[in-house]
This record gives C-alpha cells, sequence and structure tokens, in this order.
C-alpha cells in the first residue's frame, strides 16, 4: 500500500495507521516520487492526495491507469477541494473513491478495508 501525500506528517502517520492494523504500507510526499514508484510498484491500494505540488494526485491516477490498465489498484483520492475534476477523476477510474478532507486515519483504514475486500470479492 502506498500513501501520498505532500504533508509529511500526515502521511506518515496514516502509513503508520495501516501498519498497526497489519498493513504492509509507506508514505511518499511528492507526487514525482509518487508516479515513478507506481509505474514500478503495483500496490493493492493507494491513497492519494489531489492536491500537490508539481504533481497532483489526478496525474498520478492517471500514470498508474496507464502503466497498469485494468489490474489498477483501488484508489482512495483525498482532497479539501471538491471539484467537477475529481468528480469526474472518481467517474473514470473504477475503484477509486473521493474522501474529504480532514479526515480521519480511522476512517481511511476502515475505508481502505472495504474497498480491498470488494476488490478482492471481484
Amino acid at each position: 500500500m502506498i500513501v501520498v501525500d505532500d504533508e509529511r506528517n500526515f502521511a506518515k502517520r496514516l502509513a503508520m495507521e495501516f501498519e498497526e492494523q497489519g498493513f504492509s504500507a509507506r508514505a511518499i510526499t511528492d507526487g514525482a516520487e509518487a508516479r515513478e514508484a507506481l509505474e514500478r510498484e503495483r500496490p493493492d491500494l493507494v491513497v492519494l492526495d489531489v492536491r500537490m505540488p508539481g504533481v497532483d494526485g489526478i496525474q498520478c491516477l492517471r500514470r498508474l491507469n496507464a502503466v497498469h490498465g485494468s489490474f489498477t489498484p483501488p484508489v482512495i483520492l483525498l482532497t479539501g477541494d471538491i471539484s467537477p475534476r475529481v468528480d469526474a477523476a472518481a467517474l473514470v477510474y473504477p475503484g477509486s473513491l473521493v474522501l474529504t478532507k480532514p479526515v480521519g486515519y480511522d476512517e481511511v483504514v476502515d475505508i481502505a478495508r472495504r474497498l480491498l475486500a470488494a476488490a478482492a470479492a471481484s
């Protein structure tokens, strides 16, 4: 599992929460680094902050989909700015879900569990 958010403390803490719940997770705090990692790896789930400097979460999502196609893992998009662009991304990329910040760590972990269970069932 990869957690991508330019808010370093949030990304690291969320990755720690996932690890405490038995998941393997790592935090990435830069969109360009995340895009490269998503080209090399296929994590079980990705948590992506939409608004990041440089390469944003939507660009990462597009790259993830381009590289992995129908094998794209579930994605949780985190945003404080609901816009048509974010809603459209959630519709265009199956398996993605939008959560509005601020959001609790427990809520993200719970939703991740449900997305992973749904992906495993299909």
